[in-house]
């Protein structure tokens, strides 16, 4: 849906982008993190659907007002700052909009009521809102609901059911694997029209609910990237790892992982569903085949700092002697691979082998002589 406001839309971007979300683990395959209606409608204090009705020019761009008629009160103060249907609400900033479009209208109780930017307000909008499910639902009842609007063609409802699964971690989504439409899922992973920034989640809910045939897909999806910048490659990697398990780790190392032909923003991208299989994989892959796989991304001066980091992380103390003949190597002789080196050592010379420890402090000392300056600066910064 267009919104037919100038400067509405924006509006609606930023404050998604800016609210305050509660704290918690969220979606690692859905982008930056959005507010949504419902944390909006509990946390203002004043919350109508108005009808836009005119507004005043300012000067020079600044200033101007802003007129509205409240329709209905969903939320609000008792007292002289009720507003009851068809009480004038005015914004005091310039707005364009059409002449009876109902939006949302958002408003903190201060001396008097300081409003957002309006919400437009569709009549699929507005019952997808009188449809909320409470804060106090339990979570898979509320991600259930919200899964039916994902792809909604009104742009406010879809955003905000986006939002909704971009607030809870991949935990929160496991219990509801059987609710999840499979075969829309692979329609929306195939669409070119469906917004880049959902593609990871729609790969990890089909790794949640597919099947053998559903895997094959996925990696057609990981073999073929469509462009250099592969939106939703982590997530769709990682739910085709979910499917398949270390068989179809093995398949990844042999495609993408080992060719050196394969691009820095792809390994990136499998290196993050690596992570989260770390992370939130239970005991789908053994750990020690997730290490092979995440060395495996050493032998790229790209993705090289960012495995070593990963491994030291991982306590993968089996690299020092690999990573002393890497440090200052030709095409990886650049700060950031150097100083990941280096924090690798720094970490490994507090484990609690003793072995590793004292390996790692000779290895340490080497590096103190031949690059102080770095060395410094990870131990500063450890």
């Amino acid at each position: 849906m267009r919104s037919p406001f100038v400067g509405f839309g924006v509006g609606v971007l930023l404050l998604l982008a800016v609210w305050p979300m509660r704290e918690t683990r969220a979606c690692p395959f859905c982008g930056p993190p959005q507010t949504r209606l419902s944390e909006r409608l509990s946390k203002n204090d004043v919350t109508v659907i108005a009808e836009f009705l005119e507004t005043t020019a300012g000067k020079d761009g600044f200033g101007g007002e802003s007129r509205f008629r409240t329709i209905e009160r969903l939320r609000g103060p008792e007292g002289k700052l009720t507003f009851f249907k068809g009480d004038t609400i005015t914004l005091p900033r310039e707005l364009k909009g059409v002449r009876g479009q109902r939006c949302l209208l958002f408003g903190r109780k201060e001396d008097e009521i300081s409003w957002e930017s309006p919400v437009p307000l569709s009549a699929e909008a507005e019952r997808y809102l009188r449809k909320l499910p409470t804060a106090d639902d339990p979570v898979a009842k509320r991600l259930e609901h919200f899964v039916q609007y994902l792809e909604s063609k009104d742009t406010v409802v879809a955003m905000d059911a986006m939002a909704e699964f971009a607030v809870v971690p991949f935990s929160d989504v496991v219990p509801i694997s059987s609710k999840l439409p499979r075969e829309k899922i692979r329609i929306w992973l195939s669409d070119e029209q469906t917004v880049p920034n959902r593609l990871g989640l729609y790969g990890m809910m089909l790794g949640l609910c597919g099947t053998a045939e559903d895997a094959e897909f996925l990696c057609s999806l990981i073999e073929s990237p469509k462009s250099e910048f592969p939106f939703g490659l982590d997530g769709i990697t990682f739910g085709y790892l979910l499917l398949t398990k270390t068989d179809g780790l093995d398949r990844l190392d042999r495609i993408k992982l080992r060719p050196l032909t394969t691009g820095s923003n792809e390994l990136s991208s499998i290196m993050a569903a690596l992570r989260v299989m770390w992370t939130d994989g239970g005991d789908r892959i053994p750990r020690e085949r997730l290490r092979q796989s995440m060395r495996l991304c050493l032998n790229q001066p790209e993705t090289a700092a960012k495995a070593i980091t990963d491994l030291a992380r991982w306590e993968d103390w089996s690299l020092q002697d690999r990573l002393m003949s890497l440090y200052g190597a030709k095409d990886f002789d650049d700060r950031h691979t150097r100083q990941a080196i280096a924090g690798y050592f720094v970490v490994a010379s507090k484990s609690k082998s003793a072995e590793v420890k004292l390996q790692a402090r000779k290895n340490l000392d080497k590096l103190r002589e031949r690059d102080p300056a770095i060395v410094k600066d990870v131990e500063r910064k450890f």
